[in-house]
């Protein structure tokens, strides 16, 4: 019994270590391979990626209450506590909101990491305690919390899986 166990062990760590498709590489040419970090399902493809400038426009022309979509942007926030939320640069002075209801979590300190993500746009109401819990999550100061007076309506983003793209070492 522990001979067929070694050979089970044996035979599937040949099998694993074999030089495959990894999902965590793309390569667009011979020369260049980009690696991720990968959240949630990260089986999207990524080639047609939109900025998040371009979902919002899509979805405030379109008729759909949800847009499905792969984006890709910088994270411009994170939670960092948990890792649980993210938002990505819509413009200069805007964000959008995105979370994955805890499916899983981004590290705390990927503010300012490249990513692409998959999922769906769409509108949503956020509460005077769920703003002040989010800034709060921020790091936000006690004045900035104490502002947040009104809830605010925006296009939200519900991520299904995230790729953040791991810098190579001449990028960092």
């Amino acid at each position: 019994m522990k001979r067929i166990f070694i050979a089970t062990l044996t035979a599937f760590a040949a099998i694993s270590c074999q030089n495959g498709n990894n999902p965590n590489e793309l390569s667009s040419d011979s020369s260049t391979t980009v690696e991720y970090m990968n959240f949630g399902d990260s089986t999207f493809a990524i080639e047609n990626a939109i900025t998040a400038a371009v979902l919002v426009e899509n979805f405030n022309n379109g008729d759909a209450d949800t847009l499905e979509a792969v984006v890709a942007g910088p994270i411009t926030k994170v939670c960092t506590t948990k890792g649980c939320w993210m938002a990505t640069a819509v413009n200069d002075e805007e964000n959008l909101f995105v979370d994955y209801d805890y499916e899983f979590l981004l590290p705390t300190n990927s503010k300012d990491q490249e990513m692409i993500m998959t999922g769906f746009a769409y509108w949503d109401s956020t509460s005077v305690a769920q703003l002040r819990h989010y800034a709060e999550d921020r790091g936000a100061s006690e004045e900035e919390i104490a502002a947040i007076t009104a809830p605010v309506g925006e296009i939200k983003f519900k991520a299904k899986g995230v790729k953040i793209i791991i810098p190579t070492p001449d990028e960092e």
